[in-house]
């Protein structure tokens, strides 16, 4: 059964910050809870974890503050980030393989290119290193390109699972 952590925003809008305002907005209770739940997630079981919010509550900001916590442990993870998911199944498995540095071939077949992501995944994970995939403005991604997202998810080593999705999207979004 796959495990969910799922976190929302209840903060109205916020404005463009500069960067010495980007500390403060990040101590807000519901970001500072959100980025809590996430770092504790990834040290978990599940494969999915999913933030959401109104436009302008933070979610993008969060994605990036949790993705910039996470360059200090790259020998723990190797993440990706995909901030624009409106995309096919083979182009969001492009997009994943790019970010994870996987050789392909422009004219691969789906197929292949899905063995090379599988393979670049284990090899990940046998290096103990916990891959995670960012997919910021999820709600935009259409449900087809999700369900591929989700059978990376089912790819499995003998010990783990080696990839986690966090999703980030608007709370009228699905339900997973």
């Amino acid at each position: 059964m796959e495990s969910y952590v799922s976190s929302t925003f209840r903060t109205g809008p916020i404005p463009v910050f500069t960067d010495s305002e980007y500390a403060v907005f990040l101590r807000l209770p519901s970001h500072k809870d959100a980025f809590k739940l996430l770092i504790e997630s990834l040290q978990g079981e599940g494969c999915f974890a999913k933030i959401t919010g109104e436009v302008g509550t933070g979610k993008s900001m969060l994605c990036r503050k949790v993705l910039n916590a996470l360059e200090l442990h790259e020998r723990r993870y190797t993440t990706a980030y995909i901030p624009h998911p409106i995309l096919s199944e083979e182009g969001i498995m492009h997009a994943i393989a790019e970010e994870l540095n996987i050789d392909r071939e422009v004219d691969i077949s789906y197929y292949d290119l899905l063995k090379r992501i599988t393979e670049g995944l284990i090899i990940l994970a046998e290096e103990n290193k916990n891959t995670l995939l960012f997919i910021d403005e999820a709600q935009a991604m259409p449900e087809e390109t999700l369900k591929a997202v989700h059978l990376l998810t089912q790819i499995e080593t003998a010990n783990d699972k080696p990839l986690r999705v966090i999703l980030f999207g608007s709370p009228n979004w699905m339900n997973c």
